[in-house]
């Protein structure tokens, strides 16, 4: 079930206390946002225990992230190199909305790009005129 090593393990808890930190949170507010108890949280924290899915998944909930980053974090999943954290966080939040919203995005993100594309080549075709001339 684990993909990554024990020292992934270490790097993922040492995450979550900057995360909990930043929040200034506990750890026993960190286990009331992820619907876990106190003990089990301090478990994994001091390193009795590793975090399995039910620790990833509260985990997702108290800091509303993808299940597949905390995964990822945890050492479960293996990395997407070519995804970054903007795209995994525009991900998780596209999954989020209802489906009519889901196209209302794509449609703003096609225009966005459309016009991006417009723009570079208007500049590359500019470039070229004055290059000419």
């Amino acid at each position: 079930m684990w993909y990554n090593n024990l020292m992934n393990i270490e790097d993922f808890r040492h995450w979550i206390k900057e995360e909990i930190d930043r929040r200034y949170w506990t750890y026993n507010e960190l286990a009331r946002q992820a619907d876990l108890s106190s003990a089990f949280v301090s478990m994994v924290m001091t390193g009795q225990r590793n975090p399995g899915e039910k620790f990833c998944h509260g985990i997702a909930k108290a800091f509303d992230l993808p299940i597949d980053d905390i995964f990822r974090r945890a050492g479960i999943l293996p990395p997407i190199p070519d995804l970054d954290a903007n795209a995994e966080a525009m991900l998780h939040l596209f999954r989020n909305l209802p489906e009519s919203e889901q196209e209302r995005v794509l449609t703003i993100m096609r225009a966005l790009s459309t016009m991006h594309a417009t723009a570079a080549d208007d500049a590359n075709g500019s470039n070229n005129t004055t290059k000419g001339e």
